[in-house]
């Protein structure tokens, strides 16, 4: 029977390769079985991160309109080329109420962007010119290597937990396309929150949908949040727990392709951000296999899979900020 409460694990075991990290692995893997949630204790200095790596990263927020509408994908700015990556606005027509930017792999390795095949999985992120955001580049670069780094540890130890060769789960991250979000959920507008559905509270307290219920597509999904809160995360039984922000802590929650992989032993759980009337912030690292890397169930007999980019571009059409996006390099106007 699936467990409703999220567990929390320390993953210092894991990083010192000490005495405990055979029941760390088993709790993380009873974590993604049951749950398909988990909280990891693990503080920014033990990734070789700066204790405010989060606000250094937020300060993409701090650029005005104007700046961001420079990166906006094609959709929100037809003059752009970048289709992946890049900004997107809120949407007001649409319960999820958050702005946002997709980084990808070559934040941190130049060399993995890719300006010929067309496909936007592989396209260049845009970033602001370091004169804007001074030092903020670096710190991507930073943080997207450590989440990197951390995304392999978790999936070495599922696999090895499972029971299943290390390098049958690892082996498709090399040379990964995984994908770095910097989001903001701002203040609701008064005048949209009467058409929006308020799930719980009274008065000042009320509270609003401001991010859809969904399962992530891809593998694991490392996510810091602020102190204000508001993630949820789906029960059996249809009710909704609260994930409470943990400092120095991340939240873990696994996705479905990662679920199919398993053959359903792991669980792609259905969340939801709940809020409306405060500022909120998260830093979502979806970790990502390489677009070209040739999927299989560890029990596969070689003749089944599939590529995962095909997979990834097919599933993600249900999220509001990439419907109508298609896969061919966009053209400018």
């Amino acid at each position: 029977m699936r467990q409703t409460l999220i567990p929390h694990i320390d993953l210092t075991p894991l990083l010192a390769d000490d005495s405990a990290r055979d029941e760390t692995r088993q709790a993380i893997v009873d974590a993604a079985c049951d749950s398909g949630f988990m909280t990891v204790g693990i503080a920014p200095a033990q990734l070789g991160l700066a204790d405010d790596i989060h606000a250094r990263l937020l300060r993409f927020f701090e650029l005005d309109a104007a700046h961001k509408q420079t990166l906006a994908r094609h959709k929100f700015e037809p003059a752009n080329g970048n289709v992946y990556r890049g900004y997107f606005p809120p949407q007001n027509q649409d319960p999820t109420w958050k702005e946002g930017i997709d980084l990808g792999a070559d934040v941190a390795h130049p060399e993995r962007a890719d300006t010929q095949s067309g496909d936007p999985l592989r396209e260049p992120t845009p970033q602001p010119p370091a004169s804007t955001l001074p030092g903020w580049s670096v710190d991507l670069a930073a943080y997207y290597e450590a989440m990197e780094s951390l995304g392999g540890v978790i999936a070495g130890a599922l696999a090895e937990g499972l029971g299943i060769p290390r390098e049958t789960l690892t082996r498709p991250f090399e040379n990964g396309n995984s994908t770095l979000r910097l989001i903001h959920y701002p203040e609701r507008p008064a005048e949209t929150l009467a058409s929006m559905p308020a799930v719980d509270g009274e008065g000042d307290a009320r509270r609003w949908l401001v991010g859809v219920p969904h399962c992530d597509n891809g593998f694991i999904t490392l996510l810091w949040q602020d102190r204000v809160g508001g993630l949820q995360v789906q029960t059996p039984d249809g009710d909704w727990e609260n994930v409470a922000p943990r400092d120095n802590a991340l939240v873990v929650n696994f996705g479905r392709l990662l679920a199919d992989w398993s053959g359903g032993r792991i669980q792609a759980t259905e969340h939801r951000i709940v809020g409306g009337t405060r500022s909120r912030h998260s830093i979502p690292f979806f970790f990502e296999p390489a677009v070209d890397a040739h999927i299989e169930a560890p029990d596969a007999d070689g003749d089944g899979g599939y590529v995962y980019g095909d997979r990834l571009w097919e599933r993600m059409q249900a999220f509001v900020e990439f419907q109508g996006l298609e896969r061919a390099p966009a053209t400018r106007d």
